[in-house]
């Protein structure tokens, strides 16, 4: 995914439309969003986990039903807000949704969201403070704002600024590792690149590659730290740890020692041994200058 370009969409959205814009991937999980923070309601009314759950549903059946659509799909959610999703596809693959959430059409609606809070046990102060954050924004300017999401989504769609051009998340990702191996890593870098959730991502690796991301990252690392090891013999162990993403020599040599049964050191040692056998064996007329 390109963050920046992908950034720019959500909060030029944000600002022009007072909806809280999001992206999410194709399992409808949400990836980024502006503002980053949920809004106080969402917030408050998904502290109760049965709640968010519930949220999480009514989002999902909505994703669904602007893919059989085939487009932008206006909603309500459970509490009475307009909702709009529309999906983002890579060369016919769907990878992701743009979602605008959180604005009431009518001064009924928000009622309507007042009471449910209510039924939450929301104190009045705070009922006050969290729908104060809830424009109303009418209906016609609500179906507006649905036709500049599907633009928007439908250009991220021709731009290919989320990922997806024939890969799987799976490898994507292991491109990124092995593009990226020698850098400090972690999970949330990953999944910002390639625009996918944790859950998604892990759950992802995993069944294609039959390990772990963090897994898959150590031996990328061991795998060029070894050809190094057999290429650099002038250069130190620890040096061609740091130049392989290992921060700490003794945790490179421990994890190097149980992947491949003998330590750096002593791989580097029997490869050069080896090869110095091996140029031995080579006719004299190989090894000795003919100056």
């Amino acid at each position: 995914m390109n963050k920046g370009e992908i950034t720019e969409v959500l909060r030029e959205l944000g600002v022009a439309t007072g909806f809280r814009i999001s992206l999410h991937d194709a399992s409808a999980e949400e990836i980024c969003a502006y503002p980053a923070k949920a809004r106080r309601f969402c917030a408050r009314v998904q502290a109760t986990p049965a709640e968010r759950l519930l949220c999480e549903k009514c989002d999902n059946v909505a994703c669904k039903k602007a893919v059989e659509l085939g487009g932008t799909y206006s909603y309500k959610c459970r509490y009475g807000l307009t909702e709009i999703v529309s999906p983002i596809y890579n060369y016919g693959k769907l990878v992701g949704f743009l979602m605008m959430g959180q604005t009431a059409e009518s001064t009924e609606d928000k009622a309507a969201a007042e009471e449910k809070l209510k039924s939450l046990d929301v104190s009045e102060s705070e009922r006050r403070l969290i729908l104060s954050e809830i424009p109303v924004v009418g209906k016609t300017l609500a179906t507006s704002f649905a036709k500049i999401l599907t633009i928007c989504a439908k250009y991220l769609t021709l731009s290919g600024a989320v990922y997806g051009v024939n890969e799987s998340v799976a490898e994507s990702a292991m491109r990124y590792i092995n593009e990226n191996y020698s850098s400090r890593i972690h999970i949330k870098d990953i999944c910002s690149k390639i625009g996918c959730s944790k859950s998604t991502l892990l759950a992802s690796f995993k069944s294609e590659y039959g390990m772990t991301v963090n897994t898959a990252l150590c031996r990328t690392r061991l795998k060029a730290a070894k050809n190094m090891l057999a290429a650099r013999e002038e250069e130190s162990i620890n040096g061609i740890a740091l130049k392989c993403g290992f921060s700490d020599q003794s945790y490179f040599c421990k994890v190097f020692s149980s992947e491949y049964g003998e330590s750096p050191s002593e791989y580097k040692k029997r490869i050069s041994a080896e090869r110095d056998a091996e140029l031995a064996r080579l006719p004299s007329i190989c090894t000795k200058s003919t100056l």
